[in-house]
């Protein structure tokens, strides 16, 4: 896989969970962790059935040099969500860094990364 590939791994990834959740509102972002690009989605998710209960919904991916790698949060509130995004990951032996930086769903040109 290389980066060309992160797009449809990660939407694969991501709809996986419309299983048991009705999706809304997705946003959508990329960012760098080191060398690696990374998408990100974040959504209102509503379980089915049961429409009262509702969570963040959060998918992020990043290509690997052997493989892929995507998180999914489903997060109750902004505490867990923030907890998720703070949490320090190290990609390929590079330096520990959070997951999600603060800038990911800033705006980006058309060509993404």
């Amino acid at each position: 896989m290389t980066e060309k590939d992160l797009p449809t791994v990660a939407t694969g990834t991501s709809e996986g969970i419309s299983k048991n959740f009705d999706i809304s509102g997705p946003t959508y972002g990329s960012y760098y962790l080191g060398s690696h690009s990374v998408w990100i989605e974040r959504a209102t998710g509503s379980v089915i059935g049961h429409a009262e209960i509702k969570r963040t919904v959060e998918t992020v991916c990043s290509i690997l040099k052997k493989g892929a790698v995507c998180w999914l949060m489903l997060a109750a509130d902004d505490l867990a969500l923030q907890i998720f995004e703070h949490s320090s990951v190290t990609l390929d032996g590079e330096a520990p860094t959070a997951l999600v930086p603060a800038t990911a769903f800033d705006k980006k040109p058309a060509s993404g990364f």
